[in-house]
């Protein structure tokens, strides 16, 4: 009996999904209101909307579709954990954020590699892609055409400029610098402003510049520290010399007026 049931079941079901029967709502487990297949209506047309309570899957020999009850949903994978779980490769043509200030993430069909995200002109018609953000996957690098801000920005480059502490390091002379800034208008090692302008500037490299003249200002200032204390020890010196001289000049005035006074 159970065996003729499932085939008039069987039976039932293959009928529904081959022949074109029009239904308003089919239900399971005897809850119409979590778990339903029924269909609602749009625009010149009509939707198919599924409810079941528990999750949605769908399966092919090839892949899975899995939305779970949480609201999370996997491809690919059949317990994704987070909103969009995609295990394997995604393709993006065009990616639009909603609302008025909307923007987009753009990879061409051109075998670079590259990602692009820009946001929407003025007048909210096109894409201004003079303040896009471009990465290339191929080689790593990213480019920002426009303003960039960031709380914290870390650059990894080597090596540093301690090598201005070493002790066979010819520290420049002072009157040098001084004739290369009469003569260039910069510092030396560093780039003018026109090349700045023009070539733009490696932002760890020139750190690096920085905290090498840096160092060797510091390195200036000690030396010059030496020598001011150098110079008051002479003061000093000289100080304690020129009080004994005085009061010599005064015992020998004193010698002379006993003199003549004899």
């Amino acid at each position: 009996m159970k065996k003729l049931t499932s085939i008039i079941g069987l039976i039932a079901f293959g009928t529904l999904f081959s022949q074109n029967i029009a239904f308003d709502k089919l239900y399971g487990n005897s809850d119409p209101v979590n778990y339903y297949l029924t269909h609602y209506p749009v625009s010149g047309s009509d939707g198919l909307d599924i409810k079941w309570h528990g999750g949605i899957r769908l399966q092919t020999t090839g892949g899975i579709i899995q939305l779970l009850n949480n609201g999370y949903v996997g491809i690919g994978t059949a317990v994704p954990e987070s909103k969009l779980d995609v295990n394997g490769d995604a393709r993006f043509l065009d990616f639009v954020s909603g609302g008025s200030n909307s923007w987009i993430f753009h990879s061409p069909d051109d075998g670079r590699k590259t990602l692009h995200i820009a946001p929407r002109t003025a007048g909210n018609n096109d894409w201004d892609w003079g303040k896009s953000f471009v990465i290339n996957g191929e080689s790593g690098n990213a480019s920002l055409y426009g303003k960039f801000e960031a709380k914290e920005i870390k650059v990894t480059l080597s090596p540093t400029a301690d090598f201005v502490f070493d002790e066979n390091y010819n520290l420049p002379k002072l009157e040098d610098i001084e004739k290369h800034i009469k003569e260039k208008k910069h510092l030396p090692e560093i780039a003018s402003a026109k090349v700045m302008e023009k070539e733009g500037v490696n932002i760890g490299e020139f750190q690096i510049k920085l905290l090498q003249k840096i160092e060797e200002l510091t390195l200036y200032s000690i030396e010059q520290n030496k020598q001011i204390k150098e110079l008051k020890a002479e003061n000093k010196t000289l100080k304690s010399q020129s009080e004994e001289i005085k009061e010599l000049k005064k015992q020998v005035q004193k010698l002379i007026t006993i003199k003549n006074k004899q």
